[in-house]
């Protein structure tokens, strides 16, 4: 395939989302499942809560009977009762009276509605309500947080703290998740040396190793390094193959047209195949997708800027579908161009940018700098997207940012 016939990235998404993936599962404990993905659908087979709880501290009553309460005219009502936080209770609650309950405690049966102890005055067996109360308020009642037979969590979500919770309430301890995808890392280059080495003249260090493994790290895939590799194409075919029982495999540099550019003939020489070479987007024109033994391959533009612009917008998708996620979407967010963003006709372009916050609203700052050039990655919050069709953007024009966290 002749680099240069380079197709969209509409195209290149398509391309990469309609690769077949086939994620394996195992089950985790609990504690570990923060950040997984969720293998199955999660039923409840039970009432959360089990039984209706107060809510805070007061008098469980019938809420009929304290409607019109206020200081000047309180609600007199005989305490029959108490009921403590942890303690199971057959109370039952009669007409004209209450019973005292705690935060957390079993709610007696009648009552369907909780005085807060603020808005009542005491007496020797009797409050005074001095604050009328609704039907259910200050009650979580049986199944309502989540009734028996609900699907609480779908497969594909992936889980965060407030996720585990649910399963903690659920009893759930061992979580069917997806397997962690492998991702092998390929750093090519006669210049690339370890970051270890004060390069000599001509050299400079591994930056996309340690970008590329943090970039996919974060997003719960098993990274594993596997070196840097010489400007050779028996080099790099060797590499690949050492990396053939990974889900994804990730070359850096190596993918323009240039003499010593050795992915494409490294690809083929071992068997896989190029699915495409070169998209129309600056920075990021020469990545490569392929596949090598039914597993995807990327080949990375060298420079860091361009390296990492590639990741987030091809890369990042397909890890998300090897982790098992669904409807995987990038984090944005939207705000106005401070500043005119020049572009050419006919690219789509990916500009990196800086969030502030001015006056209450946010505003996105051009980071402008070259495609080499690893520091802007630092200074930016995302970036935006100049259509193909735009010579630019415009000061004050709305525009949605790509979040990089």
């Amino acid at each position: 395939m002749e680099f240069l016939k380079s197709i969209n990235s509409t195209e290149a998404l398509g391309m990469i989302g309609s690769f077949a993936v086939s994620p394996k599962t195992e089950a985790v404990l609990i504690e570990e499942a923060c950040g997984r993905v969720l293998a199955e659908d999660i039923v409840s087979r039970e009432d959360i809560p089990q039984f209706p709880r107060s809510l805070v501290d007061g008098y469980a009553v019938m809420a009929k009977e304290t409607y019109g309460a206020k200081e000047t005219s309180p609600a007199l009502l005989a305490v029959t009762g108490e009921i403590k936080i942890g303690e199971e209770t057959d109370l039952s609650l009669a007409e004209g009276s209450s019973i005292y309950v705690s935060t957390g405690s079993m709610v007696p049966g009648g009552a369907d509605g909780v005085v807060m102890q603020e808005f009542v005055r005491k007496m020797d067996d009797a409050v005074e309500v001095t604050k009328g109360v609704f039907r259910g308020e200050n009650i979580c009642f049986k199944g309502e947080d989540i009734h028996n037979g609900a699907v609480v969590l779908t497969s594909g979500t992936r889980l965060g703290p407030f996720h585990t919770g649910i399963l903690a309430a659920l009893g759930i301890s061992r979580v069917p998740v997806f397997v962690k995808p492998s991702v092998s890392i390929i750093s090519s280059g006669d210049e690339i040396v370890d970051i270890n080495v004060m390069p000599p003249p001509g050299k400079i260090r591994d930056i996309n190793r340690y970008t590329l493994t943090g970039l996919l790290g974060r997003r719960g895939a098993a990274v594993t390094f596997q070196g840097i590799a010489a400007d050779n194409m028996k080099d790099i075919a060797s590499m690949l193959r050492l990396s053939k029982d990974s889900d994804l495999i990730l070359v850096s540099a190596g993918s323009s047209k240039g003499a010593r550019d050795f992915v494409v003939a490294a690809v083929e020489a071992i068997g896989g195949s190029i699915l495409f070479h070169g998209v129309n987007i600056k920075p990021g024109k020469p990545t490569i997708f392929g596949e090598f033994e039914g597993k995807s391959l990327f080949g990375l533009p060298g420079h860091p800027a361009s390296c990492v612009l590639a990741t987030v917008r091809f890369v990042l998708p397909l890890l998300a579908r090897l982790a098992g996620e669904r409807d995987y979407r990038p984090l944005t967010a939207n705000a106005r161009l401070s500043t005119n963003i020049p572009s050419s006709y006919g690219i789509e372009e990916f500009v990196r940018v800086r969030l502030e916050n001015t006056e209450g609203r946010l505003e996105a700052a051009p980071v402008f700098s070259k495609s080499a050039v690893i520091s802007s990655l630092a200074m930016a919050s995302g970036y935006v997207i100049v259509p193909d069709g735009r010579e630019g953007l415009e000061t004050g024009e709305e525009v949605k940012v790509y979040l990089f966290d």
